[in-house]
């Protein structure tokens, strides 16, 4: 019991630690995007359904219906040691080409090559046919991810933006939980090449399955979850409808590509690398968006990681089942090819850190340049701050006699309308009291505009903020006066509320004359007005 132990521990641990740490984080990272994620309901039947679709496609009597077609069983439970070795190795050494190693395709790549070596291979057709759906499933996954980006953004933009947002979330929640039961069902094929009838099917076997299991997971945890938030963080810090758009069409790719029906078109079901089809989705969204989410290097080196990752896993597991058999000439030839493919690789990272450094040392030059200019600016900048220090204090002096002129003002003001309506007071009822309580309602009226006082204040929002109206009205000629006067108030800060008060209409008067302002400056329903104003 304890050999197979050994052998299935080591293969867990080697075949799944670049699954778990590279692939899983795709799908995790991408709802966690979405916001599906922090959902309890996700919580708790993203975990349930993945072990439920696990427990179903692994314990099926019959191991002919897993989609693996045409895959061999491996012979002996032994030689799971070699598909683990070959899987870890191939994923090691296109880790350092691509983020998004293809574990599965490394995972198959090595079943194979047991096969090769022990007469068993794959057949023309059937390995043709694995070929063209790895290439068919990522270009398919880009292009349903550009068409459900068109279709989301397609909707009602009159459509308030919070229940639009609303809508995506509930319909990514969906998608989410799709994605995860695609994903599980997708790779459950591979659990079917282990050769169970040698470990048995005992309780105890199955407990010890499932701590190999929780193993795995305690170590690639906390290093799964800092990819994971990468993704979510980075690579999908984008609006909902791009997100949506990844995760949906992945879940589309993964579904279609688990079952038999490809067969009909020359295709098969085969198990595919999260990260080749998220790379491939943000590149579908790049192009229908015209505007790069991913840099065209890392679909290249993605796309070359995913080719090498089979072949590296196929050669490095024949050269171990022919050492182990003693076939020490056809060892030498296939270790020397995986060496060329490994210098390859090594070459490739070689050129890519060389570049990098190139860029840092571009980056540093510029920096030199940057502050040596920055430092003739201070010296400008220096002999005008004097003057504009003066300038300033100047204003300030003017507004403290303002407001000194105007509290005097408004004193003169109160004291004749509290003489008025004294006198008023003392008349009796009738036409002239009418009259002279008419004229005091009417002067008081004219005084709550504060028509002179908001003049002064927008004639001294001109004088402080003197750069931005000319940028202003350089780039927006045609707004109007009071378009300009919002603008301002906008700039510093005033809510709707305060914005009605000080130009005496109402907040709903208000909200129109924002948006009318949006229409002018040419902004989108998800651009920020205030943010824009301040960028001017």
């Amino acid at each position: 019991m304890m050999l197979p132990v050994l052998y299935i521990a080591v293969t867990s641990l080697l075949s799944v630690f670049f699954l778990m740490l590279r692939d899983m984080p795709v799908v995790s990272g991408s709802i966690l995007a979405s916001g599906a994620g922090e959902r309890l309901y996700m919580k708790i039947l993203a975990p349930l359904a993945a072990a439920a679709i696990l427990a179903f496609c692994c314990l099926q009597p019959d191991r002919n219906a897993a989609p693996l077609t045409g895959f061999p069983d491996l012979p002996s439970v032994k030689l799971l040691l070699p598909v683990g070795i070959a899987t870890f190795a191939s994923a090691a050494l296109t880790l350092r080409i691509s983020r998004f190693p293809a574990v599965q395709f490394a995972f198959l790549g090595a079943v194979a090559g047991v096969g090769r070596a022990y007469g068993s291979s794959l057949p023309w057709d059937l390995t043709s046919a694995y070929l063209i759906s790895w290439i068919i499933a990522p270009l398919l996954c880009g292009v349903l991810a550009a068409v459900i980006y068109k279709i989301s953004t397609a909707g009602d933009r009159n459509t308030h933006l919070i229940k639009r947002e609303l809508s995506l979330l509930r319909l990514s929640g969906v998608a989410s939980l799709l994605l995860v039961c695609a994903f599980t069902f997708n790779n459950a094929p591979v659990f079917k090449c282990i050769p169970v009838a040698e470990f048995g099917a005992s309780p105890r076997a199955a407990a010890l399955s499932l701590g190999i299991a929780a193993i795995a997971l305690l170590i690639l945890l906390r290093p799964a979850g800092i990819v994971r938030d990468t993704i979510a963080d980075s690579d999908l810090d984008v609006n909902s409808e791009s997100t949506f758009s990844v995760i949906l069409s992945m879940a589309a790719v993964l579904g279609l590509f688990s079952t038999g029906f490809l067969k009909k078109i020359g295709l098969t079901a085969t198990p595919l690398p999260s990260g080749v089809l998220f790379v491939a989705a943000l590149t579908g969204i790049s192009l229908a968006r015209k505007r790069a989410l991913i840099e065209g290097d890392s679909i290249i080196k993605c796309m070359f990681s995913a080719v090498l990752s089979p072949i590296l896993g196929a050669l490095v597991c024949y050269s171990l089942c022919r050492i182990i058999d003693g076939d020490i000439v056809n060892t030498l030839i296939v270790l020397g090819l995986a060496g060329l493919l490994a210098g390859v690789a090594f070459y490739l990272q070689w050129q890519a850190r060389n570049k990098l450094r190139k860029q840092i040392v571009s980056n540093r030059e510029e920096q030199v340049y940057n502050a040596r200019k920055s430092l003739s600016a201070l010296e400008v900048k220096a002999q005008m701050t004097e003057k504009d220090l003066q300038g300033k204090l100047e204003i300030k002096r003017k507004e403290l006699v303002d407001f000194a002129v105007g509290v005097s003002d408004q004193k003169r003001f109160m004291e004749k309308f509290y003489e008025d309506l004294k006198s008023l007071r003392a008349l009796p009822d009738g036409t002239e009291k009418d009259a002279r309580l008419d004229r005091l309602l009417s002067t008081l009226r004219e005084r709550m505009y504060f028509s002179r006082e908001m003049n002064d204040f927008y004639a001294r929002t001109e004088v402080l903020h003197k750069d931005f109206n000319m940028r202003l009205a350089e780039a927006y000629p045609n707004l109007t006066e009071n378009e300009r006067k919002l603008a301002n108030l906008l700039r510093q800060g005033f809510s709707s509320k305060y914005i009605a008060s000080l130009m005496n209409i109402t907040p709903k008067s208000a909200e129109i004359n924002r948006y009318r302002l949006r229409a002018k400056l040419g902004l989108k329903r998800e651009d920020n007005l205030v943010q824009f104003i301040k960028s001017i």
